[in-house]
């Protein structure tokens, strides 16, 4: 089994050519040191294309949040929802929310003319226009 694995990596790297060793093989077909220049030059940037677009669907995979990888708690009054969730973003009639003010004890979300203040403690108070206009019912 060691002789199969090693003559598989030996044929694997006699395979490898570096960019010198192609452009070599290249102009011995006849082909001209330009064309063989664009060749390897084409050559390189569909590897790095390619890479790069690994590399991204790479991070999108992982910046992706499935929905249960993370905690909601809705709230409700006059008519308007208010999903607050544990990372941080929160949604209004599922709609996104703009993050105002950030302190230790509460955190202010606006859409709108309305804005939720939602404290720390689980309370929920809603103001519209600035005016405060009752404290939100968890549902």
């Amino acid at each position: 089994m060691k002789i199969v694995l090693s003559s598989l990596a030996l044929s694997v790297l006699i395979s490898c050519t570096s960019p010198t060793d192609r452009m070599a093989q290249c102009t011995a077909q006849g082909i001209g040191k330009d064309a063989c220049y664009l060749a390897e030059q084409n050559r390189q940037s569909a590897i790095n294309a390619a890479a790069e677009k690994q590399a991204l669907e790479n991070v999108r995979e992982a910046n992706q949040i499935t929905p249960t990888a993370y905690k909601a708690h809705t709230y409700s009054l006059e008519g308007i929802n208010l999903e607050v969730r544990s990372d941080g973003s929160a949604y209004i009639d599922g709609k996104p929310a703009a993050l105002d003010e950030q302190e230790a004890t509460a955190k202010v979300y606006s859409q709108g003319l309305n804005q939720f203040i939602v404290y720390s403690s689980g309370k929920v108070a809603m103001m519209k226009d600035r005016k405060f206009v009752g404290y939100m019912v968890k549902k």
